[in-house]
């Protein structure tokens, strides 16, 4: 006896004569949560075991099965969002940075409209050695990046710029009669950024490292010499020539 002929499935069936064109199907849902959604939740166990592996053992030291493996996730899922390992050394580098900027930006513009720059300074150094209390962090952002790659290179010169811009022009809105040239600003900025630098990776380095407090007030003292420097630039009487 032949076998009755199979519906067809249902996107597969003919549309009426007239009708439109429906809209694409909506991603499949599992347990509640869209496709995207657990991409992302994937993406983020990824950087997760990213900042636990290499802010313990090292960058150089991890491979992608041991990612995998603190991830819980296969492989296959890591490729889904990574094409390599260092591309997940600089996805982890920069979402650290980014919650710092979206920390750092407001601090220093409440302290600009108070008209209050070193209460701003010290709280930016808060922010930032908060941040470094977590030895996975500070040893990814500052140690582990370092040399891998000119592409990484490349990003942490960009973050650097990127934060002593930041701190350049805090200075310049407290400080509007400041107008020093594109060179010497830029040098400046940088020198602001190699204070912390130095501070963060020297503590790494050490095996009784000063306390955050001892940290920031040695920041702040140089940050404050500075400030003074510059108010007694702009503060000073033009010299006219004879």
């Amino acid at each position: 006896m032949p076998r009755p002929a199979r519906a067809p499935a249902p996107d597969s069936v003919p549309a009426p004569p007239g009708a439109t064109e429906s809209a694409p199907p909506q991603a499949r849902t599992y347990g509640g949560i869209d496709l995207n959604a657990r991409k992302a939740q994937r993406r983020e166990a990824f950087l997760q075991a990213g900042l636990n592996l290499f802010g313990t053992q090292g960058y150089r030291q991890a491979t992608v099965r041991q990612v995998c493996r603190e991830a819980r996730l296969t492989d296959r899922y890591f490729y889904e969002s990574f094409e390599t390992l260092e591309d997940l050394l600089l996805a982890v580098y920069h979402r650290e940075f980014d919650r710092l900027q979206h920390a750092l930006v407001p601090t220093l513009m409440s302290s600009l409209q108070a008209r209050q720059p070193i209460d701003g300074i010290r709280r930016g150094l808060e922010l930032v050695f908060d941040m470094v209390e977590d030895q996975r962090v500070a040893r990814v952002c500052w140690l582990e990046v370092l040399g891998v790659s000119a592409r990484v290179d490349a990003e942490y010169s960009h973050r650097v710029e990127q934060f002593a811009g930041l701190l350049l022009m805090a200075t310049r809105l407290h400080l509007p009669q400041w107008q020093p040239q594109p060179q010497q600003a830029r040098l400046l900025g940088q020198a602001m950024i190699g204070v912390v630098v130095q501070i963060v990776t020297q503590a790494l380095l050490q095996a009784a490292p000063p306390c955050k407090a001892d940290r920031i007030a040695a920041a702040l003292m140089v940050f404050e010499g500075l400030w003074m420097r510059l108010q007694t630039e702009v503060s000073a009487p033009a010299t006219i020539n004879a």
